[in-house]
């Protein structure tokens, strides 16, 4: 263990607390203690508080711990006290005791511990460890404290993977060890595992801790920084890194970016290809791994140092993340470019030069490339006849420097030298120079460039052996020709066989090697020379060294003179210097070298020229193209003049040298340039040591280098075999052989192989049979060459195989994927071979057939069929908007096991395309392929152009890649789609403010919401859809209008300065999409304009739509919005009443992709006390009337009153007259009130009956008058049709086309609370005299408020409605139900009211009672004060005041009141006392409104086209005597309209008094109720079975035997008799206009006619009661009456055949008379009432509880057997007609049930009692 790790630690103070203000201890431990020893330990308290505190203490129970003896301690602020405690144990155990202290607020203790020593170590219980990535490592410390008393030895027990560091150790007492925890995971998932310290003796002790730990994938996502072109870096597929031309030695350098995304740092390492020599790495990434933080990125640099010329070289780098994640692999690409050194001229021609002279000339060098390039001449500037400045320099990138060529010969001869100029990391360049010399004897032949070019024409045909003059003798001789350009040639005895030899391309390094100095020459030499390198060695003199010999050897036919040029001070020369040799003939030269000075170093070039001799003299040539240029030779000589005592001088250099040779092909030669640098002062000669491997050649193998020069070398080798081999040469400086350097080099030959992978097998997936599918196979060319490949098909395999591609080039170290394609023909197995072939790429056209190599693989594939499905085979769009783009996906299935590649084709069904339309659906993928077992998703995006059911067939055709078959069309599935267009409809209407009045069909027609609602169904025309949502688009203040659809939306009139007319809308999306809706003033579709485009002047048109708009005469609230299929909203239309006049607007409605109406708004305000009825139009359509009807309906026309003042109508009904005559004198109009008056803000319904004659349309213009005001003309319209005719075509009798209300639209206020189930009811048809009912229900959405509702309903003209119950109260959450009853009156008419019912909040409603009272009580206490003021009148006042004070005062006589002209002391403030007490105003209530529509027909009408369902109506008989008590009254009505003049109050509670006094005396008479006796014992009607028992006795008693009359009237005079009542009171009006205003008004007499009515009940019930009672009774006397007679008149013999015969006839007798009984029962209204209302009330409970939950209507019915009951039978009819008449009696009370009361206020207990028939 680590000592550094174990430390000691403090030990821990004593815990202290602070009890009462007291710090004293927790607890005193004793450690280390030994027997028989006393250890004491002081306890200290410290009082802390501010007050002196009084502290007691009991000494410790046990006698181990005493202390001194227990006296008071007395402790003062901040002063401490020491009590000592001793230990004293007596054995080896723990001891524990306590010692208590006592103090005034409390008791407390302190512990006493003595412990064993022991071993105990101690560890956090948790450790959590950082979040790691797999792969990766994370670590985390904790502290092993030794707490014990005893030296302890642990040692760690912990499961992978974490490790613990140090796993085992030792610590003692009070030691800390830390200890590392590593943690290293293997799986992603969450580590928690408990690590086992054991400890003490024999390890059986032990401590835990918890270790958690976290482990994720990391994830590394690289990309390439700042991306070139040529870089690929697109997900899916492999990354390249492209470092582009970079020169040769230069070092490049690119960055990759890794981005770590995941939570975990992600660790990486970077590995590059194994098999890549290291030498040869011209990539290199210098990060081998790293860790990238979470969230962060990292750049990691790769650079490229290429040093293999014009090589193309390629890498690949793994970049591996920890764990399991994915690695990436990169692909590193780059090109080593060289220098690009071009010279001016290849060719110098000096000319011709006098012996003696000089000529010079320019000559620049340039650098294309942007790399630096180092240049040296081949060639001794000193020592030869040419001179190059510089001979040697340094190109920087895009420069030129020019040369300066100098010639100056010492020979009259021709002159000709091919100079090498040498560049690093080039091929060398070779410069001509020539030039002739002429002295005054001696004028050879002029060289030219031309013979040179004929020079190397003739080396090739093999003639420059030959002097001119012979060659000039074979041509005249013809054995030589010329060839076209001018050189000469052998001739041919049929030139098309073999065409004369050229001059090749000789490879520069070829010709720089091979120049035929070390019998290496491409052309065999002319003339040659034995040695061409001489060393002197040493030779420090004094005496000159021997001559070295030299041999030169002609090897031409022709004599040739060799010429030496030498510098006068040259330390080396030849002798002789001008010689001639014989043809092939060799002569002996000799070389002297004499130094010139001591200990110096000397290397020279000596230059020679061998030339013809017959060249000497420019008349010996004949031909010019015989001419032959002079051949150079070269001697390098060097030597010494150091003594061998001495030191050389040392040599100050560099050397580039490379490490690898280039690759080449095998057999071929492969070299590299080194670069010597002279960084010395002193010349620098170097030569290749002989100690250097053979198989290499350097050049120049020795030489010189200057102060500052360098030195340019080439080397070559044949590399041989497969694997590397090295080549070692040295180079010595100076002739020291100290001085070497050694240079090591490899080369290895570049075979023709291929790695292939997968060993070598390619297996294909299951192909569908003329299908294809295609394997992937990866090769890689592990040589450093380029290689071709070709990849050879059989001819028999072709057809089912195909490989991409199949030949090309794959670069070096490069990785090529091939893609086989498998194409099967059948269904089966397929097996085949197929060989690559792979040769030597970037060969030349010409060259020889290359050697090849060929590899075989093996390809496995199975064929197989398959088809294509759709997950759904019909798919639907649904709805959806024309011109609106929706797209679907449709999923395509592959079932098998085989890829599919597949073509979709869409057809159009219906509706018939259009050849120029396009089609309405889109497919994003025509084409594709699907893997085996998988699904794919096409997008189908539908976009229609009409409104129409579109439906498609997709089907699909199979292809075959390979030969681009496309299969069988087949149905895949079915689209459909339906085309609609948003449809916005107007639901319903409401009207609040100064148009609360106007009843809601008035309303819908003042609107013209029929209209609108037509346009809304109907299509878009092409200019509405112009634009497709709201925009602004108009630059004028009045818009253009797109649309040619304008309705009016009629506001009606108020007065000025009245409340705004509201109009509520609720509209509804009935279509079946989602539509936006907008209202659009002329500013919304104003774009904004700058000033200065703003129009000067505008029209009165434009100002006022401006003042309308500024002003918010109109406005909506919202303007704009939203809304679902089947969603409603609600729509504020606002009219303020701001100026008089009429004030309009247009309004732009705009759907969304749908219609565009403009609608104008008008509205009229009117002055106050102006009369105005607003006319909503000057026509109005009767509903048509089927002609021959005897009782037409009663219609309706309404005029509204929009001004503030009554108003007056009168219709001149004279000109119906007219019509009258015209018709046959039948009334085909008739106005049943025209005359009347209309209240400010209402409507009045002015009743006309339209009977025709004939079918065809009537029409009269009728002028109504208005008093005071002006008339207008109103033409009425009808139309009489033939109902046996068109009664299939037209049904006009149809209630819906009269009535195209919403029945189960809900009009929602914002705010409200309280709505009712339903906005409108519409009975439909109903025959006369029905009672329809119907149940809704009013709802409290509120969560805390109770609402209080109250009905108020008009009286109607004809007819009753009511609603039960008419006021109530709702609480939270809660739901009331109501029933809605009209009865019909007997005449035909039409029905449309509206019922209102005010709904206020319970709370409001007692908060305003309260102040109500309240303000009752102040303004009773303020009328009882007077104060008065006049000084004047105090006596008066003081005498008043003592006269009695009188309650009551009479008032004054009314009249006009006067200006109040009073003294000024008077302080007469009346109209302060009006304004200061006003009275308080009830809270505005909530309005709802129910819309009651329905049309009554005559009971024959109804029966003969609405007879289904005439079951299902009630008709309410009403008893004939009240019914004639009506008409009388009704005719008395009509007889004296004017008889009831108003009633006061005072008389009205006069009439009720008295008439209350003569009925309570009425109680009291005793004649009154004998003669009301007497009246029960006359004939009675049959409703005396109703009576009680005590009634029917009476009865009983009093009555005598005789014939019972007839007790009611026959159906059919009934019947004869209504139709009469019905008859007469066809032209005439229940009551005059008058009497029922004055009749509104008058609350009490109502009351009173309702007290009257339920007697009135109370008296049928009575005789209903009565009648059945007699009849029984009848039936008790008759039965008496048979046997008295019997009994009385005959035998006994004669009774018995009698009594035999008589009884079937008495039991037929009976049953006649109860089914006659049944029947005149069922027949009577009260009967038919008291059932219906029996039937009413269940149904209606039944309702009422299934809307509250507590019955399910929808649910099954169960069926329950139950056993059979054990009672005995039921008595047959013989044994009842015996049964005591009370027996019987007794059961007819038990079947009545009492009908419900309608009236009751208990709103939530009350059951409806009108329901649905």
């Amino acid at each position: 263990m680590d000592t550094q790790t174990c430390f000691s630690k403090k030990q821990d103070k004593v815990k202290k607390r602070v009890i009462w203000g007291i710090e004293v201890a927790e607890e005193l431990l004793w450690k280390g203690w030994s027997l028989g020893k006393e250890i004491s330990k002081n306890l200290v308290l410290k009082n802390l508080s501010m007050k002196i505190q009084k502290v007691k203490y009991r000494p410790p129970k046990t006698r181990f711990f005493f202390t001194v003896t227990p006296q008071p301690i007395f402790l003062s602020p901040g002063i401490s006290f020491i009590l000592p405690i001793i230990f004293r144990p007596l054995e080896e155990k723990e001891y524990t005791d306590r010692l208590w202290f006592e103090n005034e607020e409390g008791m407390f203790c302190v512990d006493l511990r003595a412990t064993l020593p022991c071993h105990n170590l101690i560890c956090p219980a948790s450790l959590q460890l950082p979040m790691c990535a797999l792969g990766d490592m994370a670590e985390a410390w904790f502290c092993l404290d030794n707490v014990g008393d005893l030296l302890t030895f642990f040692n760690w027990e912990f499961p992978s993977p974490f490790q613990m560091l140090p796993t085992r150790g030792l610590l003692g007492p009070g030691q800390a060890c830390r200890i590392k925890v590593t943690f290293h995971p293997l799986m992603a998932v969450i580590h928690k595992v408990q690590a086992t310290c054991w400890y003490g003796e024999g390890g059986k002790q032990k401590s835990s801790i918890q270790l958690q730990a976290a482990a994720k994938c990391a994830q590394l996502l690289v990309n390439i920084k700042q991306k070139q072109p040529e870089d690929q870096d697109v997900e899916g597929f492999q990354k390249v890194l492209h470092f582009g031309s970079v020169a040769v030695g230069c070092i490049a350098k690119r960055q990759i970016r890794l981005y770590n995304p995941s939570v975990v740092s992600a660790p990486f390492r970077i590995e590059v290809a194994p098999d890549v020599l290291t030498k040869d790495q011209a990539f290199l990434c210098p990060t081998a791994c790293g860790v990238v933080p979470p969230g962060k990125k990292r750049y990691v640099s790769v650079f490229f140092h290429p040093e293999t010329l014009d090589a193309r070289t390629m890498d690949y780098l793994s970049i591996v993340p920890s764990g399991c994640a994915s690695q990436t692999l990169l692909k590193v690409v780059g090109f080593c470019r060289g220098p690009e050194v071009f010279l001016q001229h290849y060719c110098i021609d000096f000319s011709c030069v006098n012996l003696g002279e000089r000529s010079e000339q320019s000559l620049w060098i340039e650098n294309k490339s942007d790399c630096v390039a180092h240049f040296q001449f081949a060639v001794d500037c000193l020592e030869s006849v040419f001179s190059i400045r510089p001979a040697f320099g340094t190109l920087v990138g895009k420069a030129r420097v020019t040369l300066l060529c100098a010639f100056r010969p010492t020979h009259p001869i021709i002159y000709f030298r091919r100079v090498a100029c040498l560049i690093h990391h080039q091929d060398p360049m070779f410069l001509d120079l020539i030039g002739t010399c002429h002295s005054d004897s001696i004028k050879p032949a002029i060289l030219r460039p031309q013979h040179l070019t004929w020079y190397h024409t003739h080396l090739v045909r093999g003639l420059t052996h030959y002097p001119p003059d012979i060659l000039g003798l074979m041509l005249s001789e013809k054995k030589l020709e010329q060839d076209r350009n001018g050189a000469l040639m052998i001739p041919t005895e049929d030139p098309k066989d073999m065409p004369a030899l050229q001059c090749p391309l000789i490879p520069p390094m070829t010709e720089y090697f091979f120049d035929g100095t070390r019998d290496l020459a491409i052309f065999p030499p002319p003339v040659s020379m034995e040695p061409v390198e001489v060393d002197f060695g040493a030779c420090p003199g004094p005496e000159e060294p021997n001559p070295v010999s030299l041999r030169l050897v002609n090897h031409t036919k022709g004599k040739i003179t060799v010429v030496w040029t030498r510098r006068s001070d040259c330390p080396f020369w030849v002798t002789p210097e001008t010689c001639d040799v014989p043809p092939l003939k060799s002569t002996a030269m000799h070389l002297h070298f004499q130094p010139s000075c001591p200990n110096c170093l000397y290397a020279v070039e000596l230059e020679g020229f061998a030339v013809y001799k017959v060249l000497q003299s420019f008349h010996n040539i004949e031909e010019d193209c015989t001419v032959c240029p002079s051949w150079c030779l070269t001697l390098q000589a060097r030597g010494h003049s150091y003594h061998a005592a001495l030191e050389h001088c040392i040599p100050q250099y560099s050397l580039d040298a490379p490490k690898l040779f280039p690759a080449v092909s095998p057999s071929e030669p492969s070299y590299r340039s080194l670069l010597l640098t002279n960084k010395g002062s002193m010349l620098l000669i170097f030569n290749l040591a002989p100690q250097s491997s053979p198989d290499i050649s350097l050049k120049p193998r020795l030489g010189c280098v200057a102060p500052g020069a360098h030195q340019i070398f080439f080397i070559c080798t044949y590399p041989k075999g497969s694997s590397w081999k090295q080549h070692v040469f040295y180079l010595q400086f100076n002739f020291c052989p100290q001085y070497l350097k050694e240079v090591s080099m490899q080369s290895r030959e570049e075979l023709l192989q291929l790695q292939l992978d997968t060993y070598s097998s390619v297996f294909f997936k299951p192909t569908r049979v003329g299908c294809s599918s295609t394997s992937c196979f990866t090769f890689r060319n592990p040589s450093r060459l380029p290689r071709e490949f070709e990849w050879r098909v059989s001819q028999q395999y072709r057809k089912t195989l195909a490989v991409q591609p199949a030949r090309g080039l794959i670069q070096p170290n490069e990785s090529l994927t091939l893609t086989w394609t498998f194409s099967p023909l059948e269904e089966t197995k397929y097996l085949y071979r197929v060989g690559v072939w792979v040769w030597e790429a970037s060969l030349p056209p010409n060259a020889k057939l290359s050697p090849t190599t060929h590899y075989m693989i093996r390809l496995v594939g199975v064929g197989i069929t398959n088809t294509l499905s759709a997950k759904e085979k019909e798919l639907d769009f649904g709805n959806v908007v024309v011109n609106c783009e929706q797209s679907r996906s449709l999923v395509l299935l592959n079932e098998g096991n085989c890829t599919l590649c597949y073509r979709l084709s869409l057809e159009q069904d219906s509706p018939e395309l259009v050849s120029s339309d396009p089609l309405a659906l889109q497919l994003d993928c025509t084409e594709g392929s699907m893997p085996p077992r998988s699904q794919d998703t096409i997008c189908l995006t539908a976009c229609p152009n009409q409104r129409s059911q579109y439906s498609w067939t997709i089907s699909y055709s199979l292809l075959s890649h390979r030969d681009n078959k496309v299969g069988e069309k087949q149905e895949l599935c079915r689209v459909f789609l339906t085309a609609v267009y948003p449809v916005l409809s107007i639901q319903n209407v409401c009207s609040m403010g100064s148009t609360e009045g106007i009843t809601q069909r008035h309303l819908w027609h003042l609107f013209s919401l029929d209209m609108l609602n037509s346009y809304l169904k109907h299509d878009p025309f092409p200019g509405e859809l112009t634009y497709k949502v709201p925009t602004r688009h108009s630059t004028s203040r009045i818009p253009p209008v797109l649309t040619s659809l304008k309705l009016d939306f009629n506001f009606g009139a108020a007065p000025i300065e009245a409340p705004p007319s509201a109009v509520l809308l609720a509209l509804k999306n009935s279509g079946v999409v989602p539509l936006d809706w907008a209202f659009l003033f002329p500013n919304d579709q104003h774009i904004d304009l700058d000033l200065w485009a703003e129009q000067a002047e505008f029209n009165s048109t434009e100002l006022h739509q401006m003042r309308v708009q500024d002003n918010g005469i109109f406005s909506i609230s919202p303007k704009a919005g939203s809304l679902s299929p089947g969603q409603e909203q609600v729509v504020e239309l606002k009219y303020s009443h701001l100026f008089i006049g009429t004030d309009r607007l247009p309004v732009l409605l705009k759907v969304s992709h749908g219609r565009e109406i403009l609608l104008n708004f008008i509205g009229v305000t009117v002055k106050l006390d102006q009369k105005y009825v607003h006319f909503t139009s000057t026509s109005h359509q009767f509903i048509p009337v089927s002609i021959g009807d005897t009782l037409p309906p009663r219609q309706i026309y309404e005029l509204y009153n929009g001004g503030s003042v009554p108003v007056t109508y009168e219709i001149q009904t004279n000109i119906l007259s007219q019509v009258q005559e015209e018709n046959f004198g039948h009334p085909i109009f008739c106005c049943l009130n025209p005359q009347g008056e209309i209240q400010p803000g209402t409507i009045t319904q002015v009743l006309w009956i339209f009977s025709p004659i004939e079918a065809k349309p009537y029409t009269v213009d009728v002028p109504i008058h208005i008093p005071g005001w002006n008339s207008a003309t109103v033409r009425f319209q009808g139309v009489g049709y033939d109902p046996s005719s068109i009664r299939d075509t037209t049904p006009f009798h149809n209630i819906s086309s009269w009535d195209n209300s919403p029945i189960h639209s809900r009009l929602m206020v914002p705010g409200q609370n309280v709505f009712l189930s339903q906005s409108h009811i519409s009975l439909g048809n109903i025959p006369v005299q029905s009672k329809c009912s119907r149940l809704l229900f009013l709802r409290n959405i509120s969560r805390n408020e109770t609402i209080v509702f109250v009905w108020q309903l008009k009286p109607l003209d004809f007819g009753e409605v009511f609603v039960s119950p008419m006021e109530g109260k709702v609480a939270p959450e809660e739901t009331v139900p109501l029933v809605v009853t009209l009865k019909a009156s007997v005449h035909a008419s039409f029905y449309s009211l509206d019922l209102v019912c005010k709904v206020y909040q319970q709370e409001l409603l007692k908060q305003y009672q309260k102040e109500l009272q309240e303000w009752k009580d102040k303004k009773e206490q303020q009328e009882m004060k007077c104060t008065v003021t006049d000084r004047k009148v105090t006596r008066r006042a003081c005498g008043a005041a003592c006269e009695p004070t009188r309650r009551y005062k009479t008032l004054p006589p009314i009249k006009k009141q006067q200006s109040l002209n009073g003294p000024t002391s008077w302080n007469l403030k009346i109209p302060k006392e009006e304004t200061s007490w006003p009275c308080l105003q009830p809270p505005a209530p909530g309005i709802l409104y129910l819309g009651l529509t329905a049309r009554a027909h005559a009971i024959d009408y109804f029966l003969a086209n609405f007879f289904s369902d005439f079951p299902r109506h009630f008709l309410h008989w009403e008893l004939p005597k009240r019914m004639y008590v009506q008409e009388e009254s009704e005719a008395s009505e009509k007889e004296s309209p004017d008889k009831w003049a108003p009633v006061s109050e005072q008389k009205k509670q006069l009439l009720v008094d008295c008439l209350t006094a003569i009925i309570r005396g009425l109680l009291e008479d005793k004649t009154f109720h004998e003669a009301v006796n007497r009246s029960l014992s006359e004939q009675i009607p049959y409703f005396c079975q109703f009576w009680s028992e005590q009634s029917a006795r009476f009865t009983t008693k009093s009555s005598s035997l005789h014939a019972a009359p007839e007790l009611f009237l026959s159906s059919s005079s009934w019947e004869d008799r209504e139709g009469k009542v019905q008859e007469e009171d066809r032209w005439s009006l229940g009551k005059p206009e008058g009497e029922e205003e004055m009749e509104k008004d008058e609350e009490e007499e109502e009351e009173e006619e309702e007290e009257e009515e339920e007697e009135m009940k109370e008296e049928e019930e009575t005789g209903k009661e009565e009648l059945v009672e007699e009849e029984v009774m009848d039936e008790k006397e008759d039965k008496l009456t048979w046997t008295g007679i019997k009994l009385t008149s005959q035998p006994m013999f004669q009774e018995s055949l009698q009594w035999q015969w008589q009884q079937p006839l008495k039991a037929i007798m009976k049953e006649e008379q109860e089914q006659d009984e049944k029947e005149a029962v069922g027949r009577l209204p009260a009967f038919a009432n008291l059932q219906e209302a029996l039937l009413e009330n269940m149904i209606q409970n039944i309702l009422v509880e299934a809307s509250r939950g507590e019955v399910v209507l929808t649910s099954r019915p169960r069926v329950i057997a139950l056993r059979p009951l054990t009672v005995p039978r039921i008595p047959t009819s013989d044994l009842l007609s015996w049964a005591p008449l009370e027996s019987q009696q007794r059961v007819v009370p038990r079947l009545i049930v009492a009908p419900p009361t309608t009236n009751s206020l208990n709103t939530p207990e009350a059951s409806p009692s009108k329901l649905l028939p």
